[in-house]
């Protein structure tokens, strides 16, 4: 029986590159040495997950110096799990059935601890999904770049913070002082500071604004070629990656394609074998990225044409009920400081019965504190909140008393927020106790119907977190929001590491919600698509202040203001 795994060209993309990223093709086209001697090899890899499904594989690719590899596909599909196995890691329980990986002529599996510590901190630099929580919270962003770099001056620190968009005003900040956008940045700092000749990004444009996914796109085009670098980096904004991309390797794929390892070549000695089936769904498939070929999408930036059309679906489907349905929050003059520094500055929102709203600005402009503030979390905001027509207080205990539990957070980073030692039951258990006061008898069942209520099925309740794809991790931190029974629900970004269809679905699923529970929506998010296709109304933070508010339909079709315009791309 013939190896799945067989021969493949590289190629070059066709895409053209998002303004200012122009000027991709010329500028690393790698050497004849470079292609003699790639950074990485991966040969034949299949790995299985610890509930024996397999992940992926056989897959094989080459990596050479100056050249962007990018993996799409699907939540689940293995993204992650291939990229931290270019480290010699897997996730707890899953198996490396047959295969090897080299980088910079490193055996990633055979190396021993010591060796493979060594060879992390030498060759190759990674930036997970979740950034933030590789932060130390203790240590100030001057430090926390130098931690990596110790070498470095005061004035590379500074310079590298200034490629990502930083500038020395962050220096001092410690990671709760920064956006869920900046925190990213500082890690891709430290990445970048340490100039390795590997560096491996697991969703490095996810969370980010247009116009600042389409400059960090750029630098990273530019990283490639000035610093020869080989750069695997995961995304599902496919139109930037398939512009910036040397190779695309598509992941979930049930077409059979082949690999870059001839069929020639013996089994690498010293693999495992552990009886991986080759599964058609997890072939790898190499996409030609020309754009009829590419999956259709809301392009970015979004036209007016685009935006217009949007606004019309959203006036459609949503008009009758902003004007019908009651009052449910009210937030006036919300102001939040982070110690010296103001986050947010005399802040007004409503939010009617059934209807969603969204929050948007760059990175920094004060969404998720705005979130946190109204969601009971931020211990300095000031204010006025009613939910209901009663007051609530914005901190303190009595919060719950009064009814806080009515407004739920669902953070940006499903992973960070579930608690890794509880399965799924668990995990939606403690609310349905605590705070919607369901008796022991029936917590099985409220778990069951509250899966069923978010699309998964009732047997994942038995699972942790790391078991899970990212889909259905933010579909369990949905389910526990849900358990406390909400009368507003905040979604932060919940859509960001999510592919177009996870992300739709997601989406689709709150929409349902709010129609069916007469919810309040709140959504946060830096995807002008998503926003204009599920929110009727919309708010424009900008340095914490609000700077346009008021039908989606109108902002969209002519911004006034220069931030709406940035985030438009």
């Amino acid at each position: 029986m013939s190896d799945p795994a067989v021969d493949i060209d590289q190629r070059r993309t066709g895409v053209e590159l998002p303004p200012g990223c122009a000027g991709r093709s010329d500028a690393v086209e790698p050497s004849p040495e470079n292609r003699a001697e790639p950074r990485v090899v991966v040969d034949k890899l299949s790995v299985r997950a610890s509930t024996g499904l397999d992940l992926f594989g056989p897959m094989s690719f080459r990596m050479a110096a100056g050249e962007i590899t990018a993996l799409t596909g699907p939540s689940g599909s293995g993204k992650t799990t291939l990229m931290r196995a270019l480290l010699g890691q897997l996730p707890s329980g899953a198996a490396r059935c047959g295969g090897s990986v080299r980088v910079a002529g490193h055996d990633v599996f055979a190396l021993d601890p010591a060796a493979r510590q060594h060879f992390r901190r030498t060759n190759v630099a990674y930036v997970g999904q979740d950034p933030g929580s590789a932060l130390n919270p203790l240590m100030r962003v001057h430090n926390l770049v130098r931690e990596v770099a110790g070498h470095a001056s005061r004035a590379e620190v500074l310079e590298t913070l200034e490629l990502v968009g930083l500038s020395a005003e962050h220096l001092r900040r410690r990671t709760a002082e920064l956006s869920g956008g900046q925190q990213r940045r500082v890690a891709l700092a430290r990445a970048l500071i340490r100039r390795t000749g590997v560096l491996i990004l697991d969703e490095p444009l996810a969370g980010l604004h247009g116009a600042l996914r389409t400059d960090i796109a750029h630098l990273l085009t530019e990283i490639a070629a000035e610093r020869a670098t080989a750069i695997l980096l995961s995304g599902h904004d496919t139109t930037t990656v398939h512009a910036i991309a040397t190779d695309v390797i598509e992941l979930g794929s049930a077409v059979a394609v082949p690999s870059l390892v001839p069929d020639s070549r013996a089994p690498t000695e010293g693999t495992a074998d552990n009886g991986c089936r080759s599964p058609e769904l997890a072939a790898p498939v190499r996409v030609t990225a020309t754009r009829d070929r590419l999956p259709r999408e809301v392009p970015t930036p979004l036209s007016a044409d685009s935006r217009r059309g949007f606004a019309d679906e959203v006036l459609r489907t949503d008009s009758s009920a902003t004007a019908s349905s009651p009052l449910l929050l009210r937030a006036n003059n919300i102001n939040a400081r982070i110690g010296d520094r103001e986050i947010l500055a005399d802040v007004d929102l409503e939010l009617a019965a059934g209807t969603a709203l969204a929050v948007v600005g760059v990175s920094g402009a004060g969404k998720t504190t705005l979130a946190r503030a109204v969601a009971g979390l931020h211990r300095t905001a000031t204010g006025s909140l009613e939910l209901n027509g009663t007051s609530l207080p914005l901190t303190g205990r009595k919060r719950t008393a009064n009814g806080g539990n009515g407004i739920q957070l669902v953070t940006q980073n499903p992973r960070s927020a579930l608690n890794p030692r509880r399965t799924v039951a668990q995990t939606l258990g403690r609310p349905l106790r605590r705070l919607a006061a369901v008796p022991r008898r029936r917590v099985a069942q409220e778990i069951e119907a509250l899966l069923a209520s978010v699309e998964l099925s009732p047997a994942l309740a038995v699972r942790y977190p790391h078991e899970l794809s990212g889909g259905q991790r933010q579909r369990v931190a949905l389910a526990r929001a849900l358990a406390a029974r909400p009368t507003v629900l905040i979604c932060d970004e919940i859509t960001s590491a999510l592919d177009h269809t996870t992300a739709e679905s997601i989406m689709t699923l709150l929409d349902r919600l709010r129609a069916e529970r007469a919810m309040g929506l709140l959504v946060i998010s830096h995807d002008m698509a998503l926003v204009a296709a599920y929110c009727p109304r919309l708010l424009v933070l900008d340095h914490g202040r609000v700077v346009e508010s008021g039908a989606t339909r109108a902002i969209l079709a002519a911004p006034a203001h220069p931030a709406t315009r940035e985030l438009l791309g």
